[in-house]
């Protein structure tokens, strides 16, 4: 059971097929990082939930919305030590250091995929690029692929005064995939 929230319904794009697209009268809200933050360990900590599933309309522009569901996912686990399950979607065009950082805060990344084709895509989201959202699935891929074959070689030994060695782990990055 997760908490699946989005971080806001406010989008800059108006893509036919979706209810928080730009030209739609729904009414917007928008949740501060510390109120996802907070949700998240109070249905937590009651057992409510085992994790948080968290996506967003875009706001601004592509990184700025990843930078925020990214430090969403920083808080909890550096400030909160949060040990809770971590899905986040992925922003489409984002920078590929954002989504670098957030495969070391999530266990699984996951990106949509609008539509099956090029051409429904352009028919019903003319603003978004098939290509762009074929490059991030790609850039995810290759960050996953990349940190499993890190861990699969052996990993040096560090060595502590008055400790014994043992073989120092590299930062897992969404280690349940894409």
């Amino acid at each position: 059971s997760l908490l699946k929230i989005l971080l806001t319904n406010h989008c800059q794009y108006d893509c036919l097929y979706c209810v928080n697209r730009a030209s739609s009268n729904v009414p917007r809200a928008r949740f501060r990082i510390d109120e996802v933050v907070q949700l998240t360990l109070d249905f937590y900590r009651r057992n409510c939930i085992e994790g948080l599933f968290l996506s967003s309309g875009i706001v601004k522009s592509p990184d700025f919305t990843m930078e925020q569901v990214v430090e969403v996912a920083r808080v909890l686990r550096e400030e909160h030590d949060f040990r809770g399950y971590i899905h986040l979607k992925t922003i489409p065009e984002a920078s590929e250091e954002l989504l670098a950082l957030a495969g070391l805060y999530a266990d699984r990344l996951s990106i949509n995929v609008e539509l099956p084709t090029v051409e429904g895509l352009q028919a019903l989201a003319p603003e978004k690029d098939a290509a762009g959202i074929a490059r991030s699935m790609g850039r995810l891929r290759g960050h996953i692929d990349a940190a499993r074959e890190e861990g699969a070689r052996p990993a040096p030994v560090r060595v502590l005064p008055g400790a014994r060695p043992r073989a120092a782990r590299p930062p897992r990055f969404a280690p349940a995939g894409q």
